[in-house]
């Protein structure tokens, strides 16, 4: 049976007693139109249920009112948490979402970034690879990731640096000395910019140990070797995922969370509140982060030539019982 169709900008015009022309200025807000003739329109437009069609717009506008967000994972709970921080705020704003996913490979990037150059306005995307071959000749904002490299996008940004140096303030407040760095992957900018501000901060100390790994549950063997030295007494995880990977081995040593080796992790995601003991973290501001992007490459839409802006937004520390010895309650405090 054929899928009637529904109603259209003629329906609408005829219904509300206005031009086609009328019916175009209420929905664009293109034009002063009078209160009592917009109030007619919209009505119409009411009763009507009438959905304008996104591609005749295009079409029209040369404009998809669209946002394409490009993420490395959705495995990672961040990454799924920032999208909705993006997709609220590309709503509140009249903007469709356009959500790909690409890992790390730089070829699989680069044609995610060109299928959604082909569907939106602008992209806002988090780096999974630096080294995409080709890039779209359209509006991008990178966020989360930034990275010399790619100074010529706007970016947005967490401080991770700061985020890094105030996990380091911490242990040295609570007297640990004998710290193990899960820094996270080397082509990741943020988890480097956390690292150097940990290892800034703990200077002239050195850790007892650093370990790359992936923003996983799974540590690699390397990791876990390391999470086994006796003289372990802290760990800094540059990502809760890897903290909380960090907490499982720790259990099945038989270390003692926090006595014998206090945890810290990173993102203050929903899990980090639901482990044993609670996690003690970096607090991403995941809302602001969206926001701040989404608003970022509206502004590159309307102004494409303007010098390239960098934001970067503030972090809180959340201390939790993996830092507190007894008696403590969480707090945070904002760096």
């Amino acid at each position: 049976m054929a899928r009637r169709p529904g109603p259209s900008l003629h329906d609408v015009a005829r219904r509300a007693g206005v031009s086609t022309a009328t019916v175009s200025f209420v929905l664009n807000d293109s034009k002063p139109v009078a209160a009592e003739t917009r109030q007619r329109v919209e009505e119409a437009i009411s009763a009507l249920n009438y959905r304008r069609s996104l591609s005749a717009r295009a079409l029209r506008t040369g404009r998809h009112h669209a946002v394409g967000l490009l993420l490395p994972d959705l495995i990672n709970p961040f990454f799924p948490a920032l999208a909705q921080a993006v997709t609220q705020a590309a709503w509140q704003r009249g903007h469709a979402l356009i959500l790909a996913s690409a890992g790390i490979d730089h070829e699989a990037e680069s044609e995610a970034l060109a299928a959604l150059a082909e569907r939106a306005d602008g992209i806002i995307w988090i780096p999974g690879s630096t080294r995409i071959a080709t890039r779209p000749n359209l509006p991008m904002v990178v966020l989360d990731r930034p990275d010399a490299s790619l100074a010529a996008y706007d970016s947005i940004s967490a401080d991770h640096r700061a985020g890094g140096a105030a996990a380091a303030a911490l242990l040295r407040r609570l007297g640990r000395r004998r710290v193990g760095l899960l820094a996270g992957p080397a082509h990741s900018p943020s988890a480097t910019s956390r690292q150097e501000g940990f290892l800034e901060s703990w200077a002239p100390q050195t850790p007892l140990w650093i370990r790359e790994a992936p923003f996983t549950l799974d540590l690699p063997r390397q990791a876990v070797k390391a999470l086994a030295d006796p003289a372990l007494d802290a760990v800094f995880a540059a990502s809760d995922v890897m903290a909380i990977g960090a907490l499982r081995t720790l259990h099945e040593l038989g270390r003692r969370i926090p006595e014998d080796v206090m945890l810290i992790g990173y993102d203050d995601i929903p899990w980090a509140a639901l482990v044993e003991p609670q996690l003690t973290t970096i607090r991403q501001p995941v809302a602001a982060l969206g926001e701040c992007a989404v608003a970022t490459l509206e502004a590159r839409i309307a102004a494409p030539d303007s010098p390239a802006v960098h934001h970067i937004l503030p972090i809180s520390l959340i201390e939790r019982a993996s830092t507190i010895m007894s008696g403590g309650t969480a707090r945070a405090r904002h760096r």
